[in-house]
């Protein structure tokens, strides 16, 4: 039987940034795997972050975000809390992502900052 062709796009080409390969380990399973990370990315943060509880009872938090630079809107997930209100600039690091059944994306950063004003 032939195989239908698949187009799915890599982390870097999705958001537009040089991705390195980072050994990570699974918080369900325990199991260790590779995924392609943007190691820091700046982008700009809208509103207080909504806390969002797992099926684990961890909690982690969603911000909306928007990257100036690439013109793209989106959501990113990380365990860390920042007490955010208006608009602020921080870097994510360690933010990976993926494909969802619908066509949008996922995106999860290991932490948050605030970015440092120069």
């Amino acid at each position: 039987m032939a195989k239908t062709p698949m187009w799915n796009r890599t982390l870097s080409e999705v958001l537009g940034y040089e991705t390195q390969k980072v050994d990570k380990k699974s918080e369900r399973t325990g199991n260790v795997y590779q995924a392609d990370v943007i190691p820091n990315i700046e982008l700009v943060v809208m509103g207080a972050p909504v806390e969002v509880l797992r099926d684990n009872g961890q909690k982690t938090y969603r911000y909306s975000v928007f990257d100036m630079k690439k013109d793209l809107e989106y959501q990113v997930t990380c365990s860390v809390f920042l007490n955010i209100s208006g608009v602020r600039q921080v870097i994510f690091k360690n933010l990976t992502g993926g494909a969802l059944a619908n066509g949008r994306g996922w995106y999860k950063a290991d932490s948050v900052a605030l970015a440092v004003k120069k």
